[in-house]
């Protein structure tokens, strides 16, 4: 195996409306917000077929990475209905098993996390989260003996919330020598658990990826008097080639410290922008996936880039899955 994924197994459920749908829903627009799982029942009643697409950080980094044809896994949590799994739980699955990713999935007595995206004219956007059974793993699903198979294991920001889970995972790849990557996924992240990357940092090799707010969110948590360049720099000089740190600047392009250098890969443009939603969890998919197959660090970012350009044409990760025997 090549890269097992650890996060929130959710369906991510796309509509697109030539009006201003939102505010009529009771949601602002340019908003997120967590609703329970009864109100999600009722904005969907509403709405005219939604397009579900299995999503969740590590689940799309991962899909990006099996499109490259690495060999993956997953580790997460779905709802159930009647004590089997429910409806959005199956499609999940049977959306990983197209891309050819494995699954270790345990149920909950909760629905399964869907994402409402509402995308509108103007731009707008309008996010509704219920979380459901997403957030509830348990660090004892951190199997070893699986986390033994993979050559590189990549864990979703969105899990830094879960502690326990979060020290399984960095203990497990620390005593194993096996390399840890992290998307910090949110600026309240990148605030709040700045000390948690920090010591996952120091503890493991370890790949970093975050958007510009997400970078200086980070950066001014660990030191607020130097500029965010500067934090990031310093980090990767005291871990040396241990260490990767990844700012994903849209089409800007990328820029990665690792020791005393500094690497750049040039911006692409998307054709079209359909949807934003996993371009960075694709990003981080596919840099992994370069690396492991032996890329540059330069010639990673670059390729990471013109991905996350492409996926931008569809909703969420919506992507074309490999051919496979």
């Amino acid at each position: 195996m090549d890269i097992l994924g650890i996060g929130n197994a959710l369906v991510d459920l796309f509509c697109f409306s030539d009006d201003e749908i939102a505010l009529p829903m009771g949601l602002h627009p340019n908003s997120a917000v967590h609703v329970s799982a009864q109100r999600m029942e009722e904005l969907l009643l509403v709405l005219p077929e939604p397009i579900p697409v299995s999503g969740g950080g590590a689940a799309n980094a991962l899909k990006a990475a099996a499109v490259r044809e690495a060999s993956c896994a997953f580790i997460g949590c779905l709802g159930t209905d009647d004590r089997e799994t429910d409806p959005w739980g199956e499609h999940f699955r049977r959306d990983l098993s197209r891309f050819g990713v494995e699954t270790s999935l345990e149920s909950r007595a909760a629905p399964t996390g869907r994402c409402l995206v509402i995308r509108m004219p103007g731009g707008m956007k309008s996010i509704a989260c219920s979380p459901g059974a997403a957030p509830t793993l348990r660090p004892e699903q951190l199997d070893a003996a699986l986390f033994a198979k993979a050559r590189a294991v990549h864990l979703d920001g969105q899990s830094l919330r879960n502690g326990p889970v979060t020290e399984r995972a960095v203990s497990l790849c620390s005593a194993l020598g096996l390399p840890l990557s992290i998307d910090i996924a949110s600026r309240d992240i990148a605030q709040s658990k700045a000390e948690t990357v920090a010591d996952a940092l120091r503890r493991t090799r370890c790949t970093l990826f975050m958007n510009d707010e997400e970078a200086a969110d980070f950066a001014k948590a660990l030191d607020p008097r130097r500029e965010a360049d500067q934090v990031l720099a310093g980090l990767a000089r005291e871990r040396g080639d241990a260490v990767c740190l990844v700012r994903k600047m849209g089409s800007l392009g990328a820029r990665a410290w690792c020791g005393d250098r500094v690497f750049e890969g040039p911006g692409a443009a998307a054709e079209r922008i359909v949807d934003d939603t996993a371009a960075g969890d694709c990003f981080a998919g596919t840099f992994l996936a370069a690396r492991l197959e032996g890329k540059t660090l330069g010639e990673s970012l670059e390729e990471a880039n013109r991905f996350a350009a492409g996926t931008l044409t569809v909703p969420g990760s919506d992507l074309e899955p490999p051919e496979r025997p």
